[in-house]
């Protein structure tokens, strides 16, 4: 894989779910050449089926060769960058997730999850926060307390209930903080209330 390697700012999105953090390395394709491999691939494939029907048993072989030259020709044109390296975890369970180096994608692109068995997208984050990407649990009613966890040597803010996870901005932190204050403060009153009755 030659070329430079550029590592753009990508997070693993799924519905419902809090974003999780993903680094990725990508190799941009260019368009001249996948064209030619396309093409290559479809002319090699597509030439030796003819003489391949001659070969027992005659039908399986030109089948073969025609869909593999379409199917290496749809990789070829699709894949719009080569992965030089990936590590992502996945929004729903959060285990690890994986990409092969040297796998053709285009972003985004989809992941499947062999803990969990979800499909979260690989996407490039946007530069300005959405507004449901605030600081939010997995589940609505959970309770947890916000830490500070330290990811591929970045922080990041985790529940330790629900394993929700978000970037550690300042605006976040500032928010983990009064909602861990709320929450010991609503501790304490049903701690108090145990001993009224």
């Amino acid at each position: 894989m030659n070329g430079r390697t550029e590592a753009p700012p990508v997070q693993m999105i799924l519905p419902a779910y809090p974003p999780a953090p993903a680094r990725v390395g990508l190799v941009y394709q260019p368009l001249p050449a996948r064209a030619a491999k396309t093409l290559v691939s479809l002319t090699v494939c597509w030439l030796l089926a003819a003489p391949s029907f001659w070969l027992p048993p005659h039908y399986p072989w030109p089948v073969l060769c025609v869909c593999t030259g379409a199917w290496l020709a749809h990789e070829f044109w699709t894949g719009r960058y080569r992965v030089r390296w990936f590590v992502g975890m996945c929004p729903r369970c959060g285990r690890h997730l994986r990409i092969g180096a040297g796998t053709r994608i285009s972003l985004p692109h989809t992941v499947t999850c062999f803990a969990c068995h979800f499909e979260p997208t690989l996407e490039v984050q946007q530069d300005e926060p959405r507004p449901e990407a605030a600081l939010r649990h997995v589940a609505a009613e959970c309770t947890g307390t916000w830490t500070e966890q330290w990811m591929w040597d970045e922080r990041f803010l985790g529940c330790g209930s629900c394993g929700a996870r978000h970037a550690a901005t300042p605006e976040l932190r500032r928010l983990a903080d009064a909602e861990n204050e709320r929450g010991d403060l609503l501790r304490q009153l049903a701690d108090e209330g145990r001993f009224l009755n």
